[in-house]
C-alpha cells in the first residue's frame, strides 16, 4: 500500500507540473477578467478551477470540476474547494496550505488554479 501511494504522489505531482504549462481558457468582460484553469486528472476523477479577476485582483475562485466517482471523493473534494477558495481569495496567490484528507485534490486544484492565475493576471 505505502509504494502504491507513492506512486500516486509521484502522479499527481507530474499530471499537477503539467497542467501548469497548459494554457487556460480567459474570457475578458470590461475590467473584469475569467479565468478557467486547465483540467487536471487525478485518481478518483478531474479538478479544475475558473477565477474571476478585477482590478488585478483574484475576486473570486470556483472550482467547475471536482472528483465525484464516489460519495467520499466528492464530499473531501467538496470541503476542500471551499477552503482552498477562501484561502487564496485572502491570500491572493496559489500559494497556500492543500487540505487534510484532500491531498490529491488539494495539489490538482492549486495546479489548475495556478495557471489560471498566470493567465488572468497577465495584461491584455
Amino acid at each position: 500500500m505505502v509504494a502504491t501511494l507513492g506512486a500516486m504522489a509521484g502522479l499527481v505531482v507530474d499530471k499537477t507540473m503539467h497542467a501548469s504549462a497548459v494554457a487556460a481558457k480567459k474570457s475578458v468582460r470590461g475590467a473584469v477578467v475569467t479565468v478557467t484553469g486547465p483540467p487536471v486528472p487525478i485518481a478518483h476523477g478531474v479538478v479544475q478551477v475558473r477565477i474571476t479577476v478585477a482590478a488585478g485582483h483574484i475576486d473570486r475562485v470556483v472550482a467547475v470540476r471536482l472528483p465525484h466517482d464516489n460519495a467520499v471523493s466528492w464530499a473531501r473534494s467538496v470541503v476542500a474547494a471551499r477552503r482552498l477558495a477562501g484561502e487564496v481569495v485572502g491570500a491572493q496567490s496559489a500559494h497556500v496550505d492543500g487540505v487534510s484528507g484532500a491531498t490529491y485534490t488539494s495539489k490538482a486544484y492549486l495546479a489548475s488554479l495556478q495557471a489560471a492565475i498566470d493567465a488572468g493576471l497577465q495584461p491584455g
